[in-house]
């Protein structure tokens, strides 16, 4: 569980994922039933599906594929509108083998973080620190 310094209470950790790839979708809904009282995640198929639910959510982590096949606007350009949408939301770039041009490419635009697919729901806590730490 995730504390709340401010209030001392846990509360599970509100992530938001964008992913076009129907397995990965598929493993992070079962990640996240294995996890009941840590994640409550949220799975967008692309980003216009996700746009408004997001905002909705408001999201503590906004995971996003840095290279969405198919779409209008790329990671990148999406997280650029997002950012001020959602100024206290976390980004994590995520990609399927992460190259050292992804990294530098995804924090000089704005990502909090560049991680590999499929994410690494099982250690939650161990993700959240990487992305508080950076």
């Amino acid at each position: 569980m995730i504390m709340l310094a401010s209030v001392g209470m846990k509360k599970k950790l509100v992530i938001g994922v964008f992913e076009n790839d129907s397995i990965n979708r598929f493993i992070y809904k079962r990640m996240v039933k294995l996890q009941p009282n840590t994640v409550d995640a949220h799975i967008f198929e692309n980003h216009d599906e996700g746009l408004e639910k997001v905002q909705d959510i408001k999201p503590d982590i906004l995971f996003v594929d840095l290279h969405m096949h198919g779409e209008h606007l790329g990671g990148i350009e999406w997280l650029r509108t997002m950012k001020m949408v959602l100024p206290h939301t976390r980004f994590v770039a995520m990609t399927t083998l992460v190259q050292k041009d992804d990294r530098e490419t995804a924090i000089n635009a704005g990502f909090t973080l560049c991680v590999e697919k499929p994410l690494p729901f099982y250690d939650m806590e161990l993700l959240l620190k990487q992305v508080s730490d950076n």
